[in-house]
Parts: structure tokens; sequence; C-alpha cells
């Protein structure tokens, strides 16, 4: 009876263990897949001053209807400072009211750093990310 009981139990606990492993990525993914993504509107950045630029972009909430609404929260700004090297996040920008958001982005003395802008997901949007903007002195 005892040995009955465990490996039963034993049996019992690899199909849960199974079944999770199975069902779990799968939801997910799709949970992932079926949210929307929000619209970032950028426009090429400008230069201001010797070594910097300006970005300025727009980050839009798309709502069932089809309208768009401006988006409440906070914009990354990720640069990347090599081909091998991945995006770090370099700051965080509120937005406006009417969800604008404007950086200053610099220029390395040597070499070239790509910039670009993330949106993080939440319950209803997926992770959003603009265009790569490429900086670099001749």
């Amino acid at each position: 009876m005892r040995n009955f009981r465990t490996v039963a139990t034993g049996v019992l606990a690899s199909l849960v263990g199974l079944a999770a492993v199975v069902a779990g990525p799968t939801t997910a993914s799709n949970a992932q897949q079926s949210k929307p993504e929000r619209v970032i509107t950028e426009t090429p950045p400008k230069q201001v001053s010797y070594n910097a630029f300006r970005l300025k972009g727009k980050v839009e909430n798309p709502q069932a209807d089809g309208t768009l609404v401006p988006f409440q929260g906070k914009v990354l700004l990720t640069k990347k400072a090599c081909k091998t090297c991945n995006f770090k996040t370099v700051r965080k920008i509120k937005v406006n009211d009417k969800g604008v958001f404007k950086a200053r982005l610099t220029v390395p003395d040597r070499g070239r750093w790509k910039w670009q802008v993330k949106v993080k997901s939440n319950a209803t949007y997926a992770t959003t990310k603009g265009e790569k903007w490429t900086l670099f002195f001749n």
C-alpha cells in the first residue's frame, strides 16, 4: 500500500509538471502576440550644437475604434555603442499632455552610436520600439 501511494504520487506530480511546462509558454506567447503596439512618430534628429542633436517625437495609443489617444507615461531612450553591444537605457523621458517627447542626443568623438526610443509594455499594449538613429562625425 505504501509503495503504491509513493508511485502514484510521483506519477501524478510528473504529469502536473509536464502539463505546466507544455501549457505555460504557449499561453504567454499567444498573449504577447495579440497585444497591439503603440504608434511612435519621430522626426529626424536636428543638430543643435557641435556634438548634439535634438530628437523629437510623439507616442500615441491606438484605440479599438481606430482613433489615436496621446500616450501618458515615460519613454526610454536607449543607446548602442558598438555592433555587438546591446541597447542600454540612457534616460527616461516624460511625455507631455499631447504625447510629445524631446531628447538631446550626443555624438561621440570617435566611432558611432545608435539611438532608439522604446516604450515598455503593459497589460494592454506590447513593447514598442522607434527608429534607430546612427550619429557620428565624418
